[in-house]
């Protein structure tokens, strides 16, 4: 089969009509584009050219030839064109999963930036369960997921890199009366419904540790949910304490109508997030771009909150 050099020859031959002028606009010697020519003749089995002695001029082989290499060169030109704008982030989309508490935290800064700095990028979501998102990423439905990593650890198919962890802390309304004691202690979270995420398996020994609570770690909470806007919502109209990341709270930010709650000692809870892909697997350059956003995006969250406790 012709290669795209090759096929370049014949166009340039059937655009010029002359073995001289054609090797000419290709930048060859004329022996060397004859040899390209008769080489690519042999490949087919047939001649592409009649050889006239004014000037030469395709075979009805030839002009078959000629008009599929010229959408072949076409499709090419085009094909290198989108890798060079994929390399420069101005092309391309890229598919992430995320947990609810990552995605809370990250994706409306992260997906901001993108789409401020590199709006021709499209940008692909699913918000679900980390099981779901394993799926997900085993069928290649995305190109990889933001989640709590410590239950993926031992999968071997799996490539993990860590991100930066996040304090998880306690907020209430701004008048919740909770406030109203000079040290807030454990025992003080105790008197009111508490409300949370949904850990992960592995993390609930931890958790309950945190919380000095031994019973049974399904009755701790009084609300579950993974839809932290949900949460935030209860807390600002209830006595309701929440638990969560301080960045994945709007209203902590905003408006100050919710606020954190200084627990003594320290609960020591945090996020575990780690970028899962598949082994041995590329990104594209999209993806590296979402990955380096969600890295510095965190890191300066991080920052935030070493600043605004000190």
């Amino acid at each position: 089969m012709a290669n795209i050099r090759k096929l370049s020859h014949v166009v340039a031959l059937g655009k010029y009509g002359t073995f001289a002028l054609a090797a000419e606009a290709v930048h060859l010697s004329q022996p060397a584009f004859s040899r390209s020519i008769q080489s690519i003749e042999e490949s087919f089995g047939v001649k592409l050219f009649h050889r006239g002695t004014r000037k030469i001029t395709p075979t009805p082989y030839g002009k078959v030839v000629i008009a599929r290499a010229q959408k072949i060169l076409q499709e090419a030109k085009g094909l290198q064109r989108d890798v060079d704008l994929m390399k420069a982030y101005e092309y391309g989309e890229v598919r992430i999963g995320t947990g609810p508490i990552p995605a809370a935290v990250l994706l409306t800064p992260v997906i901001s930036r993108m789409i401020s700095s590199h709006p021709k990028i499209r940008t692909l979501v699913e918000i679900t369960h980390w099981r779901n998102l394993l799926r997900l990423l085993e069928s290649e439905t995305v190109d990889l997921f933001i989640a709590d990593t410590r239950e993926l650890m031992t999968n071997e198919l799996l490539e993990i890199t860590p991100l930066p962890k996040l304090q998880i802390l306690c907020f209430c309304r701004s008048e919740h009366p909770i406030l109203q004691n000079t040290q807030v202690t454990v025992e003080h979270l105790h008197t009111y419904p508490l409300a949370s995420f949904r850990f992960p398996d592995v993390s609930l020994t931890e958790v309950m540790k945190a919380f000095q609570f031994s019973g049974d770690p399904r009755t701790f909470w009084s609300i579950e949910c993974d839809n932290l806007l949900v949460l935030e919502q209860i807390a600002i109209s209830t006595d309701v304490i929440i638990l969560g990341p301080a960045a994945a709270f709007r209203s902590k930010e905003k408006n100050k109508k919710l606020v954190e709650i200084k627990v003594s000692p320290s609960l020591n809870l945090v996020t575990h997030f780690g970028i899962v892909t598949l082994k041995g697997r590329m990104y594209s350059p999209a993806a590296e771009l979402f990955i380096k956003f969600a890295t510095e995006e965190l890191e300066q969250i991080k920052y935030r909150h070493k600043t605004e406790s000190m």
